[in-house]
């Protein structure tokens, strides 16, 4: 999978029928979102926008990448950067 790919967009209302904890936010200009472990984010700009995303982690989170390694291994699921790529 490449990030081309993934296109899948639900209607939040989806997830809080089904009971599953869900918010939003507006991200102001020189503001930061933090994503954490085992939490999925979408989004979409209203109007023009020069966007910039970096995917950082502190050592700590190397025991709950291999955690998501193997879960996407036993659903066939491709990791976009291998477990073994970050440890070496």
């Amino acid at each position: 999978y490449t990030l081309g790919q993934k296109t899948t967009v639900m209607s939040p209302e989806i997830f809080v029928k089904a009971g599953i904890p869900c918010c939003r936010l507006v991200q102001n200009p020189g503001e930061f979102v933090v994503t954490f472990p085992r939490a999925y984010h979408s989004g979409f700009s209203h109007g023009f926008n020069c966007g910039e995303a970096s995917n950082i982690a502190t050592p700590e989170w190397l025991r709950l990448a291999k955690d998501a390694a193997i879960r996407r291994a036993a659903i066939n699921y491709l990791p976009m950067v291998s477990h073994l790529q970050l440890l070496y």
